[in-house]
């Protein structure tokens, strides 16, 4: 199992804070950011929108959102790693952005709703009744016509789920099943081929009429 905390604990961010979110340069982590930031405009995000990002690691969407969002528009980044926290607390210091400490399947004790809530790359590290945990806290911090977001691996031969922690594939039909009652709808928007038989899946999840 890959602890985070301990990989974040140990990492200079002020040398390097793209390569431990993925990126493999600076540039390639200022070009993944605008095309978030693109994909939630493409959903509907205008510059008055609230955003919850959870998982926000070093600010990856943040970096796109900070110039984006108005005075009128709020954002919240939520990691499990403090120094993640710390380092975009001093990086995005605008009085509408805010960061919180969250866990592993807990989000923030938050009162405030959002009209975006991204998970980009978590469901990827969780486990399927992990995944259904936190969409189901998720969609009790969602406004009226607000929408969740989330990619995750896929592998529809498998019962449940398979992997650890650096990549876990779910049997999309079994967190289907899981997120039964949580009033939530899920429309699959996009996917990408992974290699072998898998999928990353792209979903939006809004709340069930």
């Amino acid at each position: 199992e890959i602890d985070y905390r301990r990989w974040y604990a140990a990492w200079d961010l002020q040398r390097d804070y793209w390569t431990i979110v993925g990126p493999a340069t600076k540039e390639e982590y200022d070009r993944l950011s605008r095309v978030k930031l693109q994909l939630l405009i493409d959903l509907g995000l205008t510059p008055h929108g609230k955003v919850l990002d959870v998982g926000c690691g070093t600010g990856l969407l943040t970096a796109a959102l900070y110039d984006f969002l108005s005075e009128c528009g709020r954002y919240v980044g939520a990691d499990i790693s403090p120094e993640a926290i710390a380092f975009c607390r001093s990086r995005f210091p605008r009085p509408n952005f805010s960061f919180h400490v969250s866990e592993m399947t807990r989000l923030p004790a938050l009162t405030e709703r959002f009209d975006f809530i991204v998970f980009f790359s978590v469901f990827t590290h969780t486990y399927p009744r992990e995944t259904a945990l936190l969409l189901h806290q998720a969609s009790r911090l969602l406004a009226d016509g607000g929408l969740i977001f989330a990619d995750l691996f896929t592998a529809p031969l498998i019962e449940e789920y398979d992997g650890d922690r650096s990549a876990v594939e779910i049997n999309p039909d079994y967190l289907m099943c899981l997120l039964e009652g949580s009033g939530l709808h899920a429309d699959l928007i996009d996917m990408q081929p992974r290699p072998r038989l898998g999928q990353r899946l792209f979903y939006r999840f809004t709340r069930a009429l």
